[in-house]
């Protein structure tokens, strides 16, 4: 039986930045959707993106890894740059714990994201391809740091275990 997303995601296009906007829990369940969006529109021609954390409970390592792949990801040499703004305490805690701060700004003060028409992803992903993300997503929070090699390399090899004795692609 498949888990219910316990969160949301609304995305827009600013004028110089794609917005995403978090609602509730950011996690393995449901966040394919925002890596896909995120590559397509980079891919496109985007080059910044503005992840506001307001609304936002709690991140899991899987999206820390699909941010950390934004920040890393490179169009023809280009870097991309990647914001988060108004996360709160605990969000900014999980942030540091993988490193991410390092890649991406994160904006101490107040931000107003400006009056956008968002819209809302939704998650409807395949076994094979959520377990893929989840992986891959680790794999990146894996190339951050010695720290992140201990913690998350064991769920990379156990995914890739899982995959390959369900048939599934593990590469």
């Amino acid at each position: 039986m498949a888990q219910t997303p316990v969160g949301f995601y609304e995305v827009a296009f600013g004028q110089r930045a794609v917005y995403l906007r978090v609602h509730g829990l950011a996690s393995m369940n449901n966040c394919l959707c925002v890596r896909n969006f995120i590559e397509e529109a980079l891919r496109a021609g985007q080059s910044f993106l503005v992840v506001d954390l307001a609304e936002c409970s709690s991140m899991d390592s899987t999206f820390l890894g699909v941010l950390a792949g934004a920040a890393t990801f490179e169009r023809k040499g280009e870097p991309v740059s990647v914001a988060v703004v108004n996360a709160n305490e605990e969000c900014l805690k999980e942030i540091e714990g993988v490193g991410l701060q390092e890649l991406i700004l994160v904006e101490p003060k107040p931000f107003a994201v400006p009056p956008l028409e968002f819209a809302r992803l939704d998650e409807q992903p395949s076994e094979e391809r959520r377990l893929a993300m989840i992986r891959d997503a680790h794999r990146k929070l894996v190339s951050l740091s010695e720290k992140n090699e201990k913690l998350f390399g064991p769920i990379v090899v156990l995914l890739e275990e899982d995959m390959k004795r369900r048939g599934m692609k593990s590469g």
